[in-house]
This record gives C-alpha cells, structure tokens and sequence, in this order.
C-alpha cells in the first residue's frame, strides 16, 4: 500500500501563499501599467508641455511610473488578501483599508522613506476616499438591478418614498408577487400604501394569469 508523501496545505498555509501571489501579482501588473502610462502618456507630454512636466527621456518616464504602479498594486493587492484572510470577506471596509495601503505605497514610492508625513497621510486618505466612493457607487447600482420592477410600480402608484422600505426589508423584485399585508407592515409601509400596493399586485397577477 503506497502512502502519499504529499502534505495537504493548511488554511494558514494557504492564506500566506495567496497573499505572496497576489503581492506580486500586483507589483507585476502595476510594473507593467505603471510603465506603458509613462511611456505612452506622459513621455509624449512632457515633450508638448514643456514648462509643467519634467524634462526626462521616455525610459525615464517608464521607470519612474514602473516603480510607483508596482509599489501600489503590490501594497494594494497583499493587503486585500490579508483583509480577505482575516475577515472573511470583501467588502467596502477592506476595499478602503487596501487601498489606503496602496496610497501609503505610492507616497513611499514618490517620495522615499525622507518624504513628509502629510504627504503620506494625504495620499493615503485620498486612495481610501476615492476608492469608498467607487465601490459604494458599484454597489448602489448592484443592488438597484434587484429593484427595477418594484422602483416602477411605486412610481406608477405615487409611492417613491417607500423604496427605501422595499430595500430595509430586502424585498426585491421576485418577492413582489409574495407579498402580504403583514409583510409589507413589518416594513412599516402606512396602511393607505399597503393597499394600493396590494390591489395592483393583484391586478397584475390577473392580467398575466388570463394571457
């Protein structure tokens, strides 16, 4: 009987390999981003807007910008994976502390160790800032895809302000043909609103049941 000589991998184990790949993972890709932004964007830039930008060669531009995208990816990416490791999740918190990371990065990057303080907190808090507001926006409109129907039913019956209602209580589309008195007060929808939902729920599931 033969016995493997293969050791399975523990979740702890796993954890720090992900966070290793995704580390370079992301210093490679933000390298290779990083090096193509100063090669084709900034070089020919600096050569029209002489004044406002550097005079360096373009492998200059591309080795500088090589540099800062690789530390922000590389800091951004291994810290997301210690998040996921340790909260079990993605989500806006852990966006914004990996991204907060991603900003320290960069200022070090710029700047070197000899840079101010300031200039890393603010980068640091603009990455988090700017990076909150993309995922909240992306997550907005996730969850509104989940209410179009009911979005334009209560705009059809006047009752708008009860979406937020709709949203508290996770009542999404496919729930609307579930819906009862006792589950529409439990989101406090007044009673007036609660029939007018109601009779136009039922309405329209006689109009589909007799096509």
């Amino acid at each position: 009987m033969e016995h493997s000589s293969r050791k399975e991998i523990s979740p702890t184990q796993y954890k720090v390999i992900e966070t290793v790949f995704m580390t370079a993972f992301g210093g490679v890709s933000g390298a290779v981003l990083g090096g193509i932004v100063g090669t084709v964007i900034m070089a020919p830039m600096a050569r029209r807007y002489p004044r406002a930008l550097a005079a360096l060669r373009r492998t200059q531009y591309a080795r500088s910008y090589a540099l800062e995208g690789s530390a922000v990816l590389a800091a951004w990416f291994g810290i997301e994976s210690i998040m996921r490791g340790i909260r079990g999740k993605d989500d806006l918190t852990s966006d914004m502390v990996s991204s907060s990371g991603g900003g320290l990065a960069y200022s070090f990057a710029m700047k070197g160790l000899k840079g101010q303080p300031a200039h890393a907190l603010f980068n640091s808090a603009y990455y988090a800032a700017f990076s909150g507001t993309i995922e909240t926006i992306k997550s907005r409109n996730t969850q509104d895809a989940f209410y179009t129907e009911t979005r334009a039913m209560l705009s059809k019956l006047g009752l708008e302000e009860y979406e937020k209602n709709f949203k508290k209580g996770h009542l999404t589309d496919p729930t609307l043909p579930l819906l009862t008195d006792s589950v529409l007060q439990e989101v406090n929808i007044p009673p007036g609103p609660r029939l007018l939902i109601l009779d136009h729920i039922q309405r329209y599931n006689k109009m589909v049941n007799r096509k």
